[in-house]
């Protein structure tokens, strides 16, 4: 029964996104615009856009190694690397962004002997991602008021995401264990509690080593740079007349929007995002389809193929 019930759920999921992206191309944006856009992309920012998916990927390893380290484990960074090339092999048709951290959990507890030990660490390494991108849009919402106005789905989505992380650091509140302590010890609900409480305990030794969660914060605000700096070559490429600042607001407020799963890997929710947000700046629809189509699709494709390679080798 479980196994149908999630095969339903990533039925209903496909069937959304194909039918948000088929709307948009019958009726808002025509396939021969976007051909257009695209032959005019300038190859030469595009190459030194998707040249930063090294660095970024180089980043993300060691950010996830310092976190692996702070619990007392040793993993290769060149193992963590292909981890995270394979994670995106699965990113491209798992519900979010994030479908591909399943892969790197089971990749993790190789080394820790622990699934929820290594769900911890990637739970808090996602974490400092989502604080640094909260903190970029709002800093950035705050020096272009006059776009957060008339972008509503700003703020909307800075609140949402900052509920959100309140929630989630309430989980590890004191209060919060207090509460949990009074689940009755019995059956099944005994075996969940104790797992529960590990997974708190795990996730709080950062409280105890605080210069390595400060450094894997570190990181990730230097990763968050490079992924905007990503989008924005992505723009100078399609010719896009978008300041570098405002790239600070909508990308933030679109990568926190795409970790809602109610599509595949974020595919037409992401592409309407697009569509709406470049309204602001009076830029065609073809042109905002086709902003993602590259920078996400593209080149997500191409790199997941090169995860999907290192995935089948070692199942060898």
């Amino acid at each position: 029964m479980p196994k149908k019930k999630d095969f339903f759920i990533f039925l209903l999921k496909f069937i959304f996104s194909f039918s948000i992206i088929a709307y948009l191309l019958i009726k808002i944006v025509p396939i021969n615009d976007i051909l257009k856009v695209l032959k005019g992309a300038n190859v030469l920012w595009l190459l030194l856009s998707f040249s930063l998916h090294s660095l970024g990927l180089l980043i993300s390893a060691y950010r996830w190694q310092i976190l692996i380290q702070a619990q007392g484990d040793r993993v290769p960074l060149g193992f963590l690397a292909k981890s995270y090339l394979v994670g995106t092999f699965f990113n491209n048709f798992l519900p979010t962004r994030f479908g591909g951290d399943i892969v790197r959990i089971w990749d993790g507890s190789r080394y820790s002997r622990s699934i929820l030990k290594s769900s911890a660490i990637v739970l808090v390494e996602r974490f400092t991602g989502i604080i640094v991108l909260l903190l970029f849009a709002f800093v950035a919402s705050l020096s272009r008021l006059e776009m957060a106005k008339k972008i509503p789905i700003i703020w909307v989505s800075l609140l949402v995401g900052l509920l959100g992380l309140l929630f989630v650091l309430s989980f590890f509140m004191p209060f919060a264990k207090r509460i949990l302590g009074k689940i009755p010890d019995k059956g099944y609900l005994k075996k969940i509690k104790a797992k529960v409480f590990e997974f708190r305990d795990v996730v709080l030794v950062y409280k105890e080593k605080k210069r390595e969660f400060l450094k894997a914060l570190f990181w990730a605000f230097l990763l968050q740079v490079n992924v905007i700096l990503h989008y924005f070559l992505v723009g100078k490429a399609l010719h896009l007349n978008i300041s570098f600042i405002d790239y600070f607001i909508f990308i933030p407020i679109i990568l926190i929007i795409l970790i809602i799963p109610v599509t595949i890997s974020g595919l037409g929710l992401r592409e309407g995002i697009y569509i709406e947000i470049f309204k602001f700046y009076l830029i065609p629809a073809a042109l905002a389809f086709s902003f993602p189509l590259i920078a996400d699709v593209a080149f997500g494709l191409i790199i997941g193929i090169i995860g999907g390679i290192i995935y089948v080798s070692r199942r060898k």
